[in-house]
């Protein structure tokens, strides 16, 4: 027995996030007069230009996603700043909708689009059900038109969790040569080939970001120091100075056995003569500026350091 076209319908908008395109519900069986029924009735809602969401559906964020790749159709995908939230990039939360389309199109309200001459199959992934731009080519988008600090943490947490490779987003700059931003992305790229690779959380590049607002020197990142008879790995260390700073993650830090072992390296670290700053994420949001007058004071205090010899060899 053949299935009925409201089953069809329903079961197409079940797969997309509660909506549909009008020519899907005639292709399922529909009539015009039947869709424009369950228009008139409430059932269905219009969302954009012959696309509609079923009557008790939630409304979501990702719906309104689907629904505009479903209105823009071919050669169309989500990107730029709703990309990086949809891939999870720390910074990006979900809100407006923006497009990458092939083509002129006129955007309903609420809808950024940007034109691009060809959105070529290699840069589009799916997440959720949705045509979306990769990783790669939403890293190039966010440097045309985002704040460095911005671009730089989605790098080093794209790099990180092995989103990409330092090898694709090479290949993307080539293609893009022209496009804005791709020289800031580039001198990133050989940052990292140089040894100075991206940082281990978002947590670690704000205070990297703080420390370049404020003038002072690249600190070294992730030093190995031998302390106690144990290797310690240390998040930055001042060069030239015996200062360290550590960026505290709850998460990480979190228990009691971490507050054990936390303290003893602390002291181990300070019997040596290390002096050792612990910088939050509260902190850092809420309180930088305090944190950088202490660090000023301690650089002033430590303007002729006396370690231990070989205190800062690495392993």
């Amino acid at each position: 027995m053949a299935e009925r076209p409201e089953l069809r319908v329903l079961r197409l908008a079940a797969r997309q996030h509660g909506v549909l395109q009008r020519v899907q519900a005639a292709e399922a069986g529909l009539t015009r007069w039947q869709i424009r029924h369950r228009l008139r009735i409430g059932r269905w809602e219009e969302l954009f230009p012959d696309v509609f969401r079923v009557e008790g559906t939630p409304r979501a964020w990702l719906q309104q996603l689907k629904a505009a790749t479903l209105w823009a159709a071919r050669g169309a995908a989500v990107s730029h700043r709703a990309a990086a939230a949809l891939h999870g990039f720390d910074r990006y939360r979900p809100g407006p909708v923006e497009l990458t389309v092939s083509r002129v199109l006129r955007p309903p309200n609420d809808v950024v689009l940007h034109v691009t001459q060809a959105l070529p199959w290699r840069e589009l992934t799916a997440v959720r059900g949705i045509c979306i731009t990769s990783v790669t080519r939403t890293l190039v988008d966010l440097a045309a038109e985002d704040p460095e600090p911005d671009v730089r943490a989605a790098v080093d947490q794209a790099l990180h969790r092995q989103w990409t490779t330092l090898d694709k987003l090479e290949v993307a700059t080539q293609r893009a040569a022209r496009r804005p931003g791709v020289g800031f992305l580039r001198a990133l790229l050989s940052l990292y080939r140089g040894g100075e690779g991206p940082s281990e959380s978002e947590l670690e590049a704000r205070v990297l970001e703080l420390l370049e607002s404020a003038g002072l020197p690249r600190p070294e990142r992730q030093r190995v120091i031998h302390v106690g008879g144990r290797l310690r790995r240390i998040d930055f260390h001042v060069p030239g100075t015996p200062i360290l700073i550590e960026a505290d993650g709850y998460a990480h830090h979190a228990g009691l056995a971490a507050f054990e072992k936390d303290r003893q390296r602390n002291n181990a670290l300070t019997a040596r003569g290390y002096r050792v700053l612990h910088w939050t994420w509260a902190a850092l949001r809420d309180r930088s500026d305090e944190l950088l007058v202490q660090l000023w004071e301690m650089l002033a205090r430590s303007a002729s350091p006396r370690l231990e010899h070989g205190a800062m060899s690495p392993a």
